[in-house]
């Protein structure tokens, strides 16, 4: 009887995330619509957009966070500016910036305590916070050179991890086919070269039905997908911009950006495999997200 009940909480849903407000668009053509049509509130939300800093720079924003299901302050670094909105804005309980809240509400969306979900990186708080509501979470990093695996290794501790950090190459996964039930890319796709190598891999681990979420530097004015950096046939690197644009990591001097993705990138999942893509723009200043952008796609 224990062991029936048991298997019956395991099966239940963890507690839902509240979803902050949000609109899907899977096509330049419909985000342009939407900015011809509804004008008036394109502008009233980039008015808000543009106070926030003001309004809570080195103070807080008071709100309600989706994830923690409570009341929250989301702090915001004095002088920072509309554009450190989406990497700032950490709930005082969870820790979690705007762009994972985000993503990851996208990503619980319906989903069972046992759920399988893969998160493409490990040492991270957002995967930290998954790993303690979803027991079968799973999480990787890539190019732990031993060296570099020790120091993250001591970082993934320090912010609560537990157990070993795993190695995958997101172009070539080890799970089976059909095996997950969501899969996490936050603000990796960028750093791959062969992208849509990547996309073949995630829908084939992808059960029918699963659900990919992405985030990623996205032009939303763009259909095509800007090449920051591209392999040559030596395999070197031929950088197009000067100087090579590098991303922040934890622990490293930073990775490389070889790609802005631009709507494009909805056609490349469509053809990856995936039967439905679009971009989720989410604003709710109630949640402490103005206008993110998050990729949706379903197997």
């Amino acid at each position: 009887m224990r062991l029936h009940r048991l298997k019956q909480l395991l099966r239940r849903p963890p507690p839902a995330p509240e979803p902050p407000a949000a609109r899907d668009f899977g096509a330049l053509a419909e985000w342009q619509a939407w900015l011809r049509d509804d004008g008036e509130l394109a502008a009233a939300q980039h008015c808000i957009l543009s106070a926030v800093p003001t309004v809570a720079g080195g103070r807080a924003w008071p709100g309600w966070c989706g994830l923690c299901r409570r009341p929250a302050h989301f702090a915001l670094r004095a002088g920072s500016t509309a554009g450190d909105l989406r990497e700032q804005l950490e709930c005082a309980h969870c820790g979690l910036n705007a762009r994972h809240r985000a993503a990851l509400s996208a990503l619980l969306a319906g989903q069972s305590r046992q759920a399988r979900v893969y998160l493409t990186e490990q040492a991270s708080p957002a995967y930290v916070w998954l790993r303690a509501r979803l027991p079968r979470a799973e999480g990787s990093e890539y190019g732990l050179a031993p060296d570099v695996r020790a120091r993250m290794q001591r970082y993934y501790e320090a912010i609560g991890g537990h157990g070993a950090l795993v190695e995958r190459d997101v172009t070539a996964l080890a799970f089976a086919d059909a095996s997950l039930d969501a899969i996490g890319s936050f603000d990796v796709l960028e750093h791959v070269p062969d992208y849509a190598a990547a996309l073949h891999e995630f829908a084939r681990v992808l059960r029918p039905g699963g659900r990919l979420v992405l985030t990623a530097p996205f032009l939303d004015d763009t259909q095509a997908t800007e090449v920051l950096a591209r392999r040559r046939a030596d395999g070197g690197i031929e950088h197009l911009l000067d100087p090579p644009e590098l991303h922040a990591d934890p622990l490293g001097d930073g990775v490389l950006c070889w790609y802005h993705f631009g709507w494009d990138l909805l056609d490349t999942l469509r053809a990856t495999g995936f039967r439905h893509a679009a971009w989720q723009r989410a604003f709710d200043p109630r949640e402490a997200i103005f206008g993110l952008w998050t990729l949706v796609a379903h197997r």
